[in-house]
């Protein structure tokens, strides 16, 4: 199989002569034009009448270049053929023309896969002109052959083919083949132009090869060769691009343009050099006024056996070359450096054409010096340089009220200063068109609707120049401006940084400005008349920002919107960072009774050394020689009343704590009363700074909601986890979409063993972090902040077998306005306050919460909580419950889930971290399921949005 085919140009393949009975059409005159569609909608034929006509066209390419005469064209309107084999010849006076004329559609000529044979052949014929087809083959075969043939033409055509043959194969008793205007696509290892020993006269001139690891011009033994005005395009290194050997003297090798900068250039290869000419082709051949440009040197010419590195070593030794050029390009370029190329050939190299690649005339730059021979002017390579002169519609407003006066103006680019007469300008309106000597003129729209405008220029030379853009203009019922501004956060930039969009705004004038005041102190940002713009505040809060709005119709109008900034939780672990058992992030040794433990949290473990503003850390209590409590809070800060852990002695304790970090990197753990070992597990961390936010960040707030329960099979497969056990948790499909991390309140029950559940890592090794400690019989639970894989989260059951529970509480999102679900949220730490003591009456009335009974505490505008809170972390704790119940937290005003927040047996005290969503009068809800209990809740942070 080949390693492509050019199928797109073979799905649909013409009906050949071969074998068909041909009726000749009417008797007709030489020089008549046969015309071939083989499209479904052509009703062509082979065989009618008057085949050939534009009425009824052939169907058969081959067929009507049989049947054609010398001085003949055969126009081809559209279609895909098969191969062709050209046996029909014409005259020096009347050559035959098999042409796609001015036709825009791709028309084939392709040997199909499983053919064979080239796609065209010349088959010992002369005077025979071929433009304008795409041509291939999906044989092992030349593209096209030239046999036997004489002076046929090959002109701006596209060739290309995928074996390693060359596009074009002329043989030795071929004479004056001319390829003009051609792009030649060779693969890898295919060959452009063969030329075989005896071939003479052959031209190359104006055509464009796209070429690696193979020779595009190869002429063994083909005298009189002119290799004159191409661009050669190495994709592959350093090539040789023309190879003159065996007895091709006489030649011309003139004007041409070598980009070898793709891959390195010449001193990345180093093998061959871009020309060769033999020592056999050197009598009477003529190098000169090329261009080669490349990322590094290399030598660039092997002459009569010698290898010369520049032009001035050919010159100094040859006489040749005397006007090459050399241009080092940047690494990484991938086209030419045109400058070089401009009004620097020699116009009189034979067979220079007299139109380029494009058939563009020539033009001389007035911006560059003449430094060519001849006409001065002629650009090197195959393509001219032309005026580049550009007009485009311009209007005063795009959008008014009717009636409108507008001002249309040619907005033109003239670096060459062309002299230009006239300007015609068309409104789009149906109104005439208006010639105008000058660059701009007035109109006026009567009607209501959409109009596009151009204009076209009109040259001292008399060319026309179309317009390169059109302008639009909206006529619009009248209406008042009524400005409109949204505020989103902008990620992954800073959780600090928001996006201004006033698209919104409505008017029946188009927009002159706008601009934000982003009401932090800083100067007003100017939109222009876009709409849009990014801010970034300098530190979390709340602030209103102002639009302001300014019309073409010289109105002027404001709006103001609120947005909140804060934090953004990164997932991160969970990696312990601290364990006094064993030393980790603190000496080896318990913390005593009043002792405060200093940890280091920002630049520890691949957390970011700055921008972290809070960090969550579950925190675990081993072996208390005593009852205590553990609070955690900034370094450097006043020790809150609040407590984030409570022991009693040789329990094993764990909580989540959301603490934040004093701006030395450091939180403090103070230990009440006895000695404890404390371990620390960070499972995320809050931050404000770009670089830290590639993750993740903002909290939908969701919960509760139950979506583990392994007793009834909620969420995973029903039963226990066993010992060194796996329990997949699939979350449900209507959560939030993006998220990495979920928030869950994780809780076990039924344990048979003392153990500990961990977050599974990727690696499938045993954990070396844990996220809920328990003993057998216990029922506990703990937030954990899980990051999401394919939708899900694994936990995994040291010892024994257990039950395990999970509620969402929140997602983590990566984008803040993430659907389904309510956009994320910004996070705002605070030093650990209390809110809710029912021992002392703080918050509540003093007295024990009764069984299925609920209070509610006002968290709002309390401890540093502004008000329109949309949820909080709050650390719960139960003390010393009169039987076993459990507590949950949820939205003042909203029902009671089926969940749970906490879990405590008869006399214990128990702390949990909760996510509670905050009921619109800013309160939350606790209730207790039985017996009574003193409840105490400390606030840790809040979110807003």
């Amino acid at each position: 199989m080949p390693p492509r085919s050019i199928g797109a140009f073979a799905v649909v393949v013409g009906l050949l002569g071969a074998g068909l009975a041909l009726i000749p059409s009417a008797a007709r005159a030489d020089g008549s034009t046969l015309y071939v569609n083989n499209t479904s909608t052509s009703n062509c034929s082979d065989s009618a009448a008057d085949a050939g006509s534009q009425a009824q066209p052939y169907c058969s390419l081959q067929t009507a270049v049989d049947t054609a005469r010398p001085g003949d064209t055969v126009m081809v309107v559209k279609g895909t053929f098969g191969p062709l084999d050209v046996k029909t010849s014409g005259t020096a006076s009347a050559p035959l023309t098999i042409t796609t004329g001015t036709s825009k559609v791709v028309i084939s000529i392709v040997t199909p896969l499983y053919g064979s044979g080239p796609g065209l052949t010349f088959d010992h014929v002369h005077d025979v002109a071929l433009h304008g087809f795409f041509i291939g083959t999906n044989a092992q075969a030349p593209v096209v052959a030239v046999e036997g043939s004489d002076s046929v033409t090959l002109d701006g055509d596209h060739l290309e083919g995928v074996y390693s043959r060359p596009l074009v194969g002329i043989d030795g008793q071929s004479r004056t083949v001319t390829l003009s205007r051609d792009q030649l696509d060779a693969a890898p290892g295919e060959d452009g132009v063969d030329l075989a020993a005896g071939a003479s006269g052959t031209v190359i001139t104006g055509n464009k090869f796209s070429y690696g690891k193979n020779t595009p011009v190869n002429a063994a033994g083909a005298p009189g060769t002119v290799v004159v005005g191409n661009t050669f395009t190495d994709n592959g290194g350093c090539n040789t691009a023309v190879s003159l050997t065996g007895a091709s003297s006489g030649s011309t090798v003139e004007n041409n343009a070598f980009f070898l900068g793709t891959s390195g250039g010449c001193a990345t290869y180093g093998t061959s050099t871009p020309v060769v000419v033999s020592s056999g082709s050197t009598s009477a051949t003529i190098y000169d006024y090329n261009v080669f440009e490349s990322e590094s040197g290399g030598a660039l010419y092997s002459w009569g056996g010698q290898t010369y590195a520049t032009a001035a070593d050919l010159q100094a030794a040859t006489g040749q070359g005397k006007h090459e050029l050399y241009v080092a390009v940047a690494a990484g370029t991938t086209s030419l450096n045109v400058t070089p190329l401009i009004d620097s050939a020699d116009a009189g190299a034979p067979d220079e054409l007299g139109t380029d690649f494009n058939g563009k005339a020539r033009v001389d730059d007035p911006l560059v010096a003449d430094t060519g021979t001849g006409a001065g002017y002629y650009d090197r390579g195959a393509v001219e340089y032309q005026d580049p002169y550009q007009v485009a519609a311009a209007v005063s407003v795009t959008k008014g009220p009717a009636p409108l006066s507008e001002t249309v103006t040619a907005d033109e680019t003239n670096p060459w200063k062309t002299g230009i007469t006239s300007y015609t300008f068309d409104f789009g309106d149906g109104s005439a068109p208006v010639v105008s000597a000058g660059p701009s003129v007035a109109h006026a729209y009567s009607t209501i609707g959409s109009y596009t405008v151009t204009v076209t220029a009109t040259t001292a030379a008399g060319a026309s120049v179309a317009g390169s853009k059109k302008a639009y203009v909206t006529v619009a019922a009248e209406a008042p401006l009524v400005p409109a501004l949204s505020l989103g956060q902008a990620r992954p930039s800073s959780s600090l940084t928001v996006q201004a969009d006033a698209s919104g705004t409505t008017d029946d004038w188009s927009i002159a400005d706008y601009g934000v005041d982003f009401g932090d102190g800083t100067s007003a940002a100017d939109l222009g008349t876009s709409g849009f713009g990014g801010h970034t505040y300098a530190k979390p809060g709340t602030y209103t920002a102002t639009l302001t709005v300014k019309d073409d119709g010289g109105n002027t109008a404001t709006t103001t919107r609120q947005v909140t900034v804060g934090s953004a939780l990164v997932p991160f672990g969970p990696t312990r960072i601290l364990d006094t058992r064993n030393g980790t992030g603190a000496a080896k040794a318990k913390v005593g009774p009043g002792a405060v433990l200093r940890l280091k949290i920002a630049g520890v473990n691949g957390i970011p050394a700055t921008g972290v503003t809070a960090v969550a850390l579950n925190l675990t209590g081993v072996n208390a020689s005593a009852s205590t409590v553990i609070t955690a809070y900034p370094d450097g800060t006043t020790r809150p009343t609040a407590s984030n852990l409570n022991l009693g002695p040789g329990q094993v304790t764990p909580n989540m704590v959301t603490v934040p970090v004093a701006s030395d990197g450091y939180v403090d753990l103070y230990n009440n009363a006895g000695s404890i070992d404390l371990v620390g597990d960070v499972e995320g961390y809050y931050s404000t700074t770009a670089a830290t936010l590639g993750a993740t960040g903002f909290v939908q707030v969701s919960g509760p909601t139950r979506v583990l329960d392994t007793r009834t099979g909620i969420g995973t497969a029903k039963g226990k986890a066993g010992p060194g056990g796996l329990v997949t948790l699939t979350l449900p499909a209507g959560g939030a979409g993006n998220a990495s991390a979920v928030l869950l309140n994780v809780t076990e029950t039924s344990a048979t063993a003392s153990s500990w559940v961990a977050l599974e890592p990727t690696s499938g090794d045993v954990p070396t972090t844990s996220v809920l400690d328990f003993a057998a019989g216990q029922t506990s639970a703990n937030l954990v902040v899980a990051p999401v894989s394919n939708g899900q989260v694994q936990f995994y059951n040291r010892t024994g077998n257990v039950d395990l529970i999970a509620d969402v509480e929140g997602y983590v999102v990566s984008d803040p306005t993430t659907s389904p679900g309510a956009p994320g949220s910004p996070y705002f730490p605070i030093s650990p306050t209390r809110v809710l003591d029912t021992r002392n009456g703080t918050g509540v009335a003093q007295g024990t919460l009764g069984a299925k009974s609920k209070l509610s505490v006002k968290v709002a505008g309390h401890g540093g909580v502004p008000a329109g809170v949309k949820a909080v972390l709050v650390n719960l704790t139960g003390v010393k419950s009169t039987t076993s119940t459990w507590l949950s937290a949820y939205a003042d005003g909203s029902t009671l889930p089926a969940s749970s927040t906490l879990n405590l047996a008869i006399g214990a005290t128990r702390a949990n971290l909760a996510l509670v969503p905050v009921g619109s009068d800013g309160s939350i809800d606790i209730y207790n399921s039985s017996g009574t209990v003193n409840v105490v809740a400390d606030v840790e942070g809040y979110y807003i949005g």
